[in-house]
């Protein structure tokens, strides 16, 4: 695992599990955690994760986008655009299946990325051109299953929140 996505992890847990309202704070939470880095790659960082920051009771807070709290500054229309880059268009599900729609001639690899992942949540993938048919595997959450997903389509979380 690269130290960048072991980075964003530990940072995905800080903001879902404290209340860090300043750069400072989760700095010195991240270090806490035995990550050192500088307030500019803390910056990129929190961009990645479309982290925002938001008024409480308390004070200031940075939240995620899978808080109930987090409301998107992007027009809906932008995002499709910013997702065509990954080849990753949209999901759907029905059940314990998903369907994965995505730019013409991308639905095989995006497949293979799934696949040699070997994720808790997925019983398989069946791939076309542009589509990928994901079977969940049983007692498993959609939320837990987006999350497995998130690891080879990070996108996938700016459009399931």
């Amino acid at each position: 695992m690269s130290k960048r996505f072991e980075r964003l992890e530990v940072l995905r847990v800080i903001l879902s599990s404290h209340n860090l309202g300043s750069h400072e704070d989760i700095l010195q939470e991240l270090k806490r955690n035995g990550i050192e880095v500088t307030q500019a790659t803390l910056s990129r960082d929190l961009n990645r994760l479309r982290a925002t920051k938001v008024s409480t009771p308390d004070g200031y807070k940075y939240i995620l986008p899978e808080n109930p709290q987090y409301r998107r500054t992007i027009k809906p229309d932008a995002v499709p655009d910013f997702l065509r880059q990954t080849g990753f268009n949209s999901i759907d599900f029905s059940g314990n299946m998903a369907v994965i729609h995505t730019r013409p001639g991308y639905a095989a690899g995006l497949a293979y990325d799934i696949d040699s992942r070997h994720l808790n949540t997925v019983a398989g993938t069946l791939a076309g051109d542009d589509t990928i048919l994901v079977v969940m595997r049983e007692n498993h959450t959609r939320q837990e299953f987006t999350d497995d997903l998130a690891t080879a389509i990070p996108a996938i979380k700016s459009v399931v929140l």
